[in-house]
């Protein structure tokens, strides 16, 4: 495949040469590489309230993850990883202040959504996190500040959504890359509200994505909506 059209992938989503037999692969194996870690917390008997370990799993397998899909991206359809994704620092300025932009509307978003639930659907505001200890959510917190933006824009909008849009479509590409999205959060599949603010934001980091050819916008304004409630969470938890 020619430079031109590498760097075209990140901007033409349907251009992208990985198939869904690539996406399922891989999240097959973030899936059991997920049980592998919880078997082992079970077996050594971690406290998982206040140890770091499952923190440290966590981030081992973030890299694998990560890993899986540079090796498929670069190895098996020899493109160059940052091209696939339109990253690149020169985007830097703009990726952020989109970033930005879109954030804001993610607040709005999901603040109408616990408004809307609150009032017409009778349901009492929810916390997923109301019995976690402080120091089990402060490293939460610090994972999905600066983690879970990165891997999970490359992975759900970088990798999975194109190869879906190629089969599905721009809007049935999105809405399925959401819906996976939102399901794979399986901390709020008790919560109504959370579950389908999750969906909502990952309709709006879809279309980030789809328009702007690049994850880094979706990446920025992932950390910053996920800042907002960490500081949300741990304030109210505080009290």
């Amino acid at each position: 495949m020619a430079e031109r059209e590498h760097l075209l992938i990140g901007k033409h989503e349907e251009r992208a040469p990985w198939k869904i037999s690539d996406v399922l692969f891989t999240y097959v194996f973030i899936f059991a590489l997920s049980i592998f870690a919880v078997g082992i917390l079970l077996i050594t008997n971690i406290d998982t309230q206040t140890s770091l370990f499952p923190a440290l799993l966590q981030v081992i397998i973030s890299v694998a993850t990560i890993s899986v899909i540079y090796i498929i991206v670069t190895k098996k359809y020899n493109i160059h990883f940052f091209d696939a994704f339109g990253i690149s620092i020169q985007k830097i300025p703009n990726a952020l202040t989109t970033g930005i932009v879109v954030s804001i509307i993610l607040i709005l978003s999901t603040t109408i959504i616990s408004y809307a639930f609150s009032e017409f659907a009778e349901v009492q505001k929810q916390n997923p996190y109301g019995n976690v200890p402080m120091e089990k959510l402060r490293i939460i917190s610090i994972m999905a500040v600066f983690i879970a933006p990165i891997i999970e824009e490359i992975f759900f909008r970088g990798f999975m959504q194109p190869a879906l849009v190629k089969v599905l479509g721009v809007f049935g590409g999105i809405f399925v890359t959401a819906m996976i999205f939102g399901f794979s959060h399986a901390q709020y599949l008790g919560y109504s509200t959370a579950l389908v603010a999750v969906i909502t934001i990952g309709l709006i980091l879809g279309i980030t994505r789809h328009q702007t050819g690049s994850v880094m916008p979706g990446i920025f304004a992932h950390l910053f909506n996920n800042l907002l409630a960490a500081i949300s969470l741990l304030f109210v938890n505080a009290q």
